[in-house]
């Protein structure tokens, strides 16, 4: 089944954001995943394709992936869409998140005066994901390793699996950022590089790939 996906990519980290259109409810609804920066930019990318959001998904919980999410819920809060990250995240949102963002730049050597350039309050979750629970069409797979709390969306109707940062185009993310966990992702990207070869995997950052492209990422480990 072909579905409807847009993607953007934003800020100084090239992060994917996908816009994710819905089943039409009469307000063409679309998920928005990994809003991470330029709000301006998916808002206007938004009303050009008239699609308002229902649902905004982290698939984790590091900046790079939600430092639009300030602007984004106060230009939609009359449609009121549901932001949502798995509960081991959770951290990296709300009104005390700022910290952990800081020190999660600093262990890698940044200055976490940007951070505090882009920092805007966080809303909190609305939703906090489990294992195995579903959010509009999209099972949630939790995927650990880059983050405690990263998860992938899976739309098993249309076989599209947004991976963030666990699955890459021949790659992975890193895991040396606080709360990373290498065994963690091996055992993550073994769980998804066993999925159907025709799901098609749309990263956190850089291009789009397919489970079949991605089979043997692992051969030499």
């Amino acid at each position: 089944m072909e579905k409807k996906i847009d993607c953007l990519t934003v800020g100084g980290l090239q992060t994917n954001c996908w816009l994710y259109y819905l089943e039409d409810d009469g307000q063409k609804s679309c998920a928005v995943i990994d809003p991470g920066d330029e709000a301006e930019l998916i808002i206007s990318r938004l009303r050009e394709l008239d699609w308002v959001p229902r649902y905004i998904l982290l698939t984790h919980g590091h900046l790079d992936h939600l430092a639009a999410l300030p602007d984004l819920i106060a230009a939609y809060w009359k449609s009121g869409p549901k932001t949502g990250i798995h509960r081991l995240d959770t951290n990296y949102i709300g009104k005390d998140s700022l910290k952990i963002h800081r020190d999660s730049f600093s262990a890698t050597g940044g200055n976490p005066a940007f951070v505090d350039a882009l920092w805007k309050p966080m809303p909190k979750a609305d939703l906090l994901f489990e294992e195995g629970e579903t959010v509009g069409p999209f099972k949630v797979l939790h995927s650990p390793g880059h983050s405690p709390g990263s998860a992938a969306f899976y739309d098993e109707k249309t076989g599209v699996l947004f991976s963030g940062d666990t699955l890459f185009r021949g790659n992975w993310g890193r895991t040396d950022l606080p709360g990373g966990n290498e065994a963690q992702i091996f055992r993550s990207l073994k769980r998804l590089i066993s999925m159907e070869k025709e799901t098609v995997v749309c990263p956190g950052h850089g291009p789009a790939t397919t489970i079949g492209e991605e089979a043997g990422l692992l051969e030499n480990l």
